[in-house]
């Protein structure tokens, strides 16, 4: 697996695109090219909203 801090930029870089479309067709195409990482990336997302959210 790679450097958390670079998975955690690209996906990043993902969410912060406007367009809907484009942002889902990004995140299939990381999903596909990066399929190990995908559990560590839902469970960053989960404990990045969780924090924001005033939780811990």
């Amino acid at each position: 697996m790679r450097e958390p801090e670079e998975i955690e930029a690209e996906l990043v870089a993902i969410a912060a695109l406007a367009d809907d479309e484009t942002k889902f067709n990004e995140i299939i195409s990381w999903c596909a090219t990066h399929p190990s990482e995908v559990p560590f990336a839902i469970h960053l997302l989960m404990r990045r909203k969780s924090g924001a959210a005033g939780e811990k």
